[in-house]
């Protein structure tokens, strides 16, 4: 069965390790607070936080949110969305998504809204955050705005990671360069830090555009080498999202992800010249959203989780699935299956 916390709307999530136990942090809001009405969900969004037990799922606190907007005049006093999170130096960094209540409207092809901008906050204990001081005034991988090339508005879910062949950081954010089309285009921009405060600014580079999706959302980025040892190729995993006035043969809530072609030498590619696969998305999980896999750069068969986005009716779902693993074919190409691989 799906896990669900009690009275609480549940989707986005991310993870992180700690020795041998499994954290898993979450988009929430109250049933109460949203007047039981999901689609009020967004602008009602705390981080939660639970453990993976024996007997399942287990909330850190039930009360006390991991993250949550912040209420003076601030960059994130609107609502706080999705990020992740990366073990660096003995210190845990929450990456995530926020927004400000009094900053203007932009126009996007599918609404009108305020800018997403990106901060940071940090733990020792992956229990009691504290934003940097860089964040605490102003977002530390601001919004490029309507100037730049992207949309001004969508500049959200940041997946970070550190290269362990050239010690820098990577920062793939969800992004719609402002000459798109209405129904496709989305983009994972990439902004680079060696020391995890400073960012490089604009322009930013592109490790992957879609030609099939308004936009890609929670992304999930890593490398991982090929089933006989030589070659590495990098994946991205996201979940697809496009304007409901446009039919696309993918329905709506399911994962997807690309692979690159077989890399031998990682050094000399860069993320903005990733040979992709010469294909279209390929469909991961068909049912369940935000899908993303536990450890996939080191475990053979990695564990996959998603969240279900609609039921048949159309209606929000949310929650964290049973779990899947992954089986990397010799192509590349990623399977699930219920059961445990021997």
């Amino acid at each position: 069965m799906p896990w669900q916390p009690r009275n609480k709307y549940c989707w986005d999530f991310w993870f992180a390790q700690k020795e041998k136990t499994l954290h898993i942090f979450f988009l929430q809001a109250s049933q109460l607070g949203c007047a039981y009405n999901p689609e009020k969900r967004h602008d009602q969004t705390s981080v939660g936080h639970a453990i993976l037990t024996e007997h399942g799922w287990k909330e850190i606190d039930v009360n006390e949110p991991a993250l949550q907007r912040r209420e003076a005049n601030v960059w994130d006093n609107h609502v706080i969305w999705t990020g992740s999170i990366l073990h660096n130096d003995g210190l845990y960094y929450l990456f995530y998504t926020g927004k400000r209540k009094e900053d203007l409207l932009v126009e996007t092809p599918q609404e009108r809204r305020t800018p997403q901008n990106i901060g940071i906050a940090t733990s020792s204990d992956l229990e009691n955050w504290t934003r940097t001081a860089a964040s605490l005034e102003k977002p530390v991988i601001p919004n490029p705005g309507i100037d730049s090339e992207f949309d001004g508005s969508n500049w959200r879910d940041p997946y970070v990671i550190k290269d362990d062949i050239n010690g820098q950081y990577y920062a793939f954010i969800c992004a719609r360069p402002k000459d798109s089309a209405p129904d496709a285009g989305g983009v994972v921009a990439v902004a680079t830090s060696s020391n995890l405060s400073d960012w490089q600014d604009e322009p930013y580079k592109i490790l992957y555009r879609s030609d099939e999706f308004y936009l890609l959302e929670v992304p999930q980025v890593f490398w991982r080498k090929t089933n006989d040892g030589n070659y590495w190729r990098l994946y991205l995993l996201f979940g697809p999202h496009w304007s409901h006035f446009f039919t696309h043969k993918i329905p709506i809530g399911v994962t997807c992800y690309v692979r690159s072609q077989p890399i031998k030498d990682r050094s000399k590619v860069s993320y903005d010249r990733i040979p992709w696969e010469n294909e279209p998305a390929n469909l991961l999980c068909q049912y369940l959203y935000a899908g993303k896999l536990v450890n996939p750069e080191t475990e053979l068969h990695p564990v996959f989780y998603g969240f279900q986005k609609e039921d048949e009716g159309g209606h929000f779902v949310g929650g964290i699935s049973d779990p899947q693993w992954a089986i990397f074919a010799d192509d590349g190409k990623i399977s699930l299956t219920d059961a445990q691989p021997k």
